[in-house]
């Protein structure tokens, strides 16, 4: 609804300033013309103008002209007719596309032609003088100089488009020699879903991947704004698309995703969505349909396997751990699943909450740990990748002990050195390190014993005051066992313990636990 006001000093002064203008000139008024827009109607516009202009000092004459004839002469004349009066005239204000404009109402015509007139110096504002003709089928073009016009030639200006690209709101790059520009993401190639303006006029297309679009960005505004035409839904075509790269065959639900509806289109055509809630939007309204399928497909990073689910669990990088827990849940899984990134843990994370007793279980062979693990990660939604790290780890600390031999009826010095030995095989040389020093015994063997680990470890020097002359003479003959020992796989760990504890002079040290159980 238009708001009605009276006119301030200010609003006076410009009109005057802009009435004397266009006493001297009607050249404002007119648009600039391609080589493809045909003169002729502009001439009359020009005739008609200039008719009005000849009469400027003529109040009655102008009075007559502001009742009949062009709308922009109409316009023109009640200008001219204020120079020479400039009481204080009543403004109105209107909105359109890219805000509000206001005009004096100075004559009897439509309020685009007063606007144009009255801020022919802008020549977006000029360009309201001529949307009817636009509707009548010409294209009008407005740079920030100038007016332009190519007829019934949808084909911009060389000014206009440069401005265009200049001026868009996100920073994309010209692709290839077909004229089309793409955000950094589509220009790598990524498999994102994106929105595309199109502009048939210039013959090239605009695509930004919902990663780079904004909320507070409207793409088809911003090529759009400043030309009319007869058709813009036609001149500006919009189409989203989720660009999923399938793999998974003509019978696969991406091969028929249905274009964005009407309704949608229509929502954004009247900057009712912005460029990222225009996509999320297209998303929420297809995904439905394809997460009805019953066909197992399997979605990582936007690229689709199809029913090849090995294929997807390769594409996560998983570890082994990680693939033990996939292949435990997704062989129950049916139907649709797809995650972001190509990524095991935000699979994991996606399978949790229908899947965490399955997915701990499948690690931790503990049936109280696992629970215990569930519990932790429910209570603390944001820590399940934690979980799952650490539920990792004690599997993975888990196979590396169960690997080694078991025993029973140990001497003191094989217990305390094989405790070492099995730390130093899940936390590494500061895990055996801290271990050591921990239960070190005040006397025995197995000081000397430490002081040879120690020199194993390249720590003895840090530590050598706390053992005495013949203690460090002792492990220093033991050192070279020490390594073996540290560094034995599991099938050699039980002979190189053995040799250690012989050379340390440890006799009938205890027995493994198969071999007893076998005598």
């Amino acid at each position: 609804m238009a708001r009605i006001r009276k006119g301030s000093g200010v609003r006076e002064h410009d009109l005057v300033a802009r009435a004397k203008v266009l006493r001297e000139s009607i050249d404002p008024l007119i648009p600039r013309l391609t080589r493809d827009c045909p003169p002729d109607r502009f001439d009359r516009r020009r005739v008609e103008l200039e008719e009005v202009r000849v009469a400027r000092d003529d109040t009655k004459r102008l009075e007559r002209l502001t009742r009949w004839g062009d709308p922009l002469a109409r316009a023109l004349a009640g200008l001219l007719k204020f120079y020479l009066d400039p009481s204080p005239p009543t403004v109105v204000a209107f909105a359109i596309p890219s805000g509000e404009v206001s005009f004096a109402t100075l004559a009897r015509t439509d309020r685009e032609a007063e606007v144009a007139v009255q801020q022919s110096d802008d020549p977006e504002r000029l360009l309201l003088g001529y949307i009817d003709w636009a509707r009548k089928g010409f294209h009008f073009f407005a740079t920030r100089r100038a007016l332009w016009c190519s007829g019934r030639s949808s084909t911009p200006p060389d000014e206009f488009r440069s401005e265009k690209i200049a001026d868009l709101p996100y920073r994309l790059t010209e692709e290839g020699g077909d004229r089309d520009f793409v955000c950094v993401h589509l220009a790598a190639g990524d498999p994102r879903p994106y929105l595309e303006v199109g502009w048939t006029g210039a013959g090239t297309a605009f695509r930004v991947c919902r990663r780079c679009t904004k909320d507070d960005r409207h793409l088809l505004g911003s090529v759009s704004d400043g030309m009319a035409g007869p058709d813009p839904t036609a001149e500006f075509p919009v189409r989203a698309d989720l660009n999923v790269r399938c793999t998974g065959g003509p019978e696969c639900v991406h091969s028929s995703v249905p274009p964005l509806s009407r309704a949608l289109v229509k929502r954004y055509e009247l900057g009712r969505l912005s460029d990222s809630q225009i996509l999320d939007e297209y998303s929420a309204e297809v995904r439905p349909r394809i997460e009805r399928t019953s066909r197992p497909t399997y979605v990582a990073g936007g690229v689709c396997y199809g029913d090849r689910r090995a294929e997807f669990l390769e594409a996560l990088h998983p570890s082994v751990v990680e693939r033990r827990a996939l292949e435990a849940v997704l062989g129950s899984e049916g139907g649709y699943f797809e995650v972001d990134e190509p990524s095991a843990s935000r699979a994991l994370e996606r399978l949790w909450s229908g899947h965490a007793e399955t997915i701990v279980g499948s690690i931790v062979r503990d049936p109280e740990e696992a629970r215990r693990l569930v519990e932790s990660a429910r209570g603390a939604p944001g820590r399940v990748a934690e979980i799952l790290k650490r539920a990792q780890r004690q599997s993975d600390e888990r196979e590396l002990l169960e690997a080694l031999p078991r025993y029973r009826s140990l001497a003191r010095e094989a217990a305390w050195l094989d405790r070492v030995a099995r730390e130093h095989r899940t936390h590494g040389d500061a895990g055996a390190e801290r271990t050591l020093l921990q239960s070190l015994p005040r006397e025995g063997k197995e000081r000397g014993i430490a002081y040879g680990v120690l020199i194993a470890l390249g720590r003895a020097n840090a530590h050598a005051w706390q053992f005495s002359d013949t203690e460090r003479e002792f492990g220093t003959a033991l050192a070279d066992r020490a390594r073996e020992l540290l560094a034995a796989p599991a099938s050699e760990y039980h002979a190189a313990l053995e040799r250690l504890l012989a050379a340390a002079g440890v006799a009938n040290w205890g027995e493994r636990e198969t071999e007893a159980s076998s005598s």
